[in-house]
């Protein structure tokens, strides 16, 4: 029932043209995101690699620009990561640990069910991305999952 629900909810996704669209846009916005981000990364790697030009011979000077520019743009990136995996790991281990059950299977189907069929009048009454809000509902039940677990343990239900 669930394989029949989620293939059905899917080939109606493919059809729905407000849902693409959605899709198409959250996407280039991410991708407009990330390019932007390594932009300013990009710019303030030249702002500190700008510190070579009060050194008199022109090779070195190049040497130490090409130095700075990629060690300050690979830290940036770098950290970024390093900061984004740990995270990403702690979603996954949250969402495993308290919501990995029938009703979560049952709340994504149901919720992408009624985003893909009301999409337009979605549209209409918010002016929001499906697919952005897709996601924040998805946050929003785990945020409520694990807040009533963890005050339902508390009063020892």
């Amino acid at each position: 029932l669930a394989w029949y629900s989620l293939t059905t909810t899917l080939f109606q996704a493919v059809q729905s043209d407000v849902l693409l669209s959605d899709c198409k846009s959250f996407f280039h916005d991410a991708a407009s995101f990330i390019q932007t981000f390594i932009g300013w990364t990009i710019e303030v790697g030249q702002s500190v690699a700008q510190i070579s030009t009060k050194i008199p011979n022109p090779f070195i000077a190049g040497m130490v620009y090409w130095i700075l520019l990629i060690l300050i743009v690979g830290i940036c990136v770098a950290g970024t990561g390093i900061l984004a995996i740990p995270i990403e790991i702690k979603v996954i281990e949250l969402y495993r640990e308290k919501c990995w059950d029938v009703i979560t299977l049952l709340m994504i189907l149901t919720s992408a069910a009624v985003i893909i069929y009301f999409g337009e009048a979605i549209k209409k009454a918010l002016s929001v991305n499906l697919l952005l809000l897709f996601v924040l509902l998805q946050g929003a039940y785990v945020g409520l999952r694990c807040y009533l677990e963890s005050y339902l343990e508390k009063r020892n239900y």
